[in-house]
């Protein structure tokens, strides 16, 4: 499949990435998010806010790993693609220079799209520069922080409830039906 404008969507598209454990050397394939279009799924941007996005675990030796890939985000608010590249590639690939060239990629690919279109090198300069900065962290963590203690909240009342309905065991092998 050719990559023309024609086909340019801003849906929300993930693909498999093959990723070698740099500890154990164990292979899996986690989704990675090629295109994210945050108003249809917004816990993408907390996953950028909170730096959890692109993360992966060994499913053998549980080592994190973060998996280090351009992706697009579009933001429908700000009607605005940006590419997010590496934040290494900026330096390694020329300055300047490799922006613009990354940059005038991307405006070609999205000519025919009413968007506005930019590129950032890491999370980092995506957060500060478009989704709020520290005020916007500071936020998506109490979001999170309140989401974990409500489903801590729902797992206690279900045990709860779980637990009125069980029937109590008799101690030592004793005939429930003989205990007063």
């Amino acid at each position: 499949m050719s990559d023309t404008v024609e086909e340019q969507t801003l849906e929300t598209r993930l693909m498999e990435f093959e990723v070698v454990c740099r500890r154990c050397q164990s292979k899996w394939q986690p989704p990675i998010a090629r295109f994210v279009n945050a108003g249809t799924d917004p816990d993408a941007r907390l996953g950028i806010l909170l730096n959890t996005m692109h993360q992966s675990y060994c499913p053998h030796c549980k080592l994190k790993q973060y998996i280090d890939t351009t992706f697009e985000y579009y933001d429908p608010e700000q009607n605005i693609v940006i590419q997010v590249r590496p934040a290494w590639e900026f330096k390694a690939g020329g300055g300047e220079n490799y922006y613009f060239k990354r940059f005038e990629d991307l405006i070609m690919r999205y000519s025919k799209t009413d968007v506005r279109v930019d590129v950032v090198f890491g999370l980092q300069e995506l957060i500060d520069k478009y989704l709020g900065g520290e005020a916007a962290v500071a936020a998506a963590q109490e979001e999170w922080n309140a989401r974990r203690a409500a489903a801590v909240k729902r797992h206690e009342e279900r045990t709860l409830a779980r637990e009125a309905f069980e029937p109590e065991t008799p101690e030592d092998g004793e005939d429930p039906s003989t205990t007063a």
